[in-house]
């Protein structure tokens, strides 16, 4: 029928790339084009679903699909070894005469590679889901630590993997060390990080009391790593001594001070600061900052994914003011229940997923 009527149409539907064929309402196949043929050989004449090495007309004939709703339809047939992707068309060339134009595509090669795809992608999910389940149990418990410290703390990582972190480790029977860090960026790059930055520190044990000591450490190894200059650590360490009860602060570029949470309710925002780890950084020259404390002061310790959370319909930030206004009005809310109005209120803010990592610990003096 398309042959007998000569035209160019006909020369470029012959000449296609694609396989192509045309059935009538009886599903009898009509015409196939030179790809057609040359694949599944001569069928016109033939039942449409014979060409597929089917015994009777498909449960879902989307030929007849057309025809019935005059729109397209698509779906994957497999023959043999095959996958195709089927697009049948309807055509109408007269009042009487209504017909399917059928379009084969080969996608045996694509839907391969899909399934490998697929494949690798869930492995990755599993490798990231174990990944965020080392980096969550890195994390100390909410717990009372040598009868020193009562620690509570949240995380809310915006991606699987985050760059945020906190620990508490003991030093001797006097002194424990309690730190928060961030690492620029986020996902898997970024979470290493971080672990590489607990594991440091743990490993230097006692020597972790010295605040000097523990930022060169941290300098010496990062600089091994050959990390590019574009990533960087800040972290905000305390060393506490129980006997002495006084806190000795160090900033590396941790750009959220600290604050201590007087047990009489006063809020005191302690000012250190000092460049972060990273590869302009060759040797730790920060100052360090001594406080003195007492039973029931708490001293609290953050990320910037909660001042600069972002909320993008009021084009307004968090910022320090929206965290004051939180602990002047829960000053008698103990350490868990603050934290977690802190984490609540921000994800209010945003009023959606938070497009930084958000950590806070609240470190109580006993």
């Amino acid at each position: 029928m398309i042959k007998d009527n000569g035209s160019l149409m006909y020369d470029v539907i012959e000449k296609m790339d694609s396989m192509v064929r045309l059935l009538d309402h009886n599903n009898n196949i009509i015409y196939m084009n030179q790809k057609m043929r040359k694949v599944f050989g001569e069928g016109v004449g033939k039942k449409c679903y014979e060409l597929l090495c089917k015994d009777g007309i498909c449960e879902q004939c989307i030929s007849a699909g057309c025809l019935k709703s005059g729109r397209s339809k698509i779906k994957n047939e497999v023959v043999g070894t095959k996958k195709y992707r089927v697009i049948a068309s309807p055509v109408q060339m007269n009042a009487k005469e209504n017909y399917s134009l059928e379009i084969f595509q080969d996608i045996t090669e694509q839907s391969r590679m899909e399934a490998e795809n697929l494949k690798h992608y869930n492995k990755l999910r599993e490798d990231l889901k174990f990944a965020r389940q080392v980096q969550s149990r890195a994390l100390p418990m909410d717990d009372i630590y040598w009868d020193s410290l009562s620690v509570a703390s949240y995380y809310y990582p915006s991606e699987d993997l985050g760059g945020d972190i906190f620990d508490v480790v003991r030093i001797n029977e006097t002194s424990s060390l309690f730190y928060i860090a961030d690492v620029s960026g986020h996902g898997i790059r970024s979470s290493l990080l971080t672990i590489f930055l607990r594991q440091i520190i743990r490993g230097l044990k006692s020597e972790a009391g010295n605040l000097h000591v523990l930022l060169d450490e941290l300098l010496e190894n990062y600089d091994e790593l050959n990390v590019k200059n574009e990533q960087y650590i800040s972290i905000l360490a305390g060393v506490y001594d129980k006997e002495k009860k006084e806190i000795t602060f160090v900033n590396a570029g941790h750009n959220c001070l600290p604050i201590l949470l007087k047990k009489d309710g006063k809020i005191d925002k302690i000012t250190i600061t000092g460049m972060p780890i990273c590869g302009l950084l060759k040797q730790s020259n920060h100052e360090t900052v001594k406080i003195s404390v007492e039973e029931g002061d708490r001293v609290l310790l953050y990320t910037d994914g909660i001042t600069e959370a972002y909320n993008n319909q009021t084009k307004k930030s968090f910022n320090y003011e929206g965290l004051e206004s939180i602990l002047n009005q829960n000053k008698n809310e103990d350490g868990p229940v603050l934290v977690r109005k802190i984490i609540d209120k921000v994800i209010d803010f945003v009023g959606s997923q938070p497009q930084d990592d958000i950590a806070v610990l609240i470190a109580e003096i006993l």
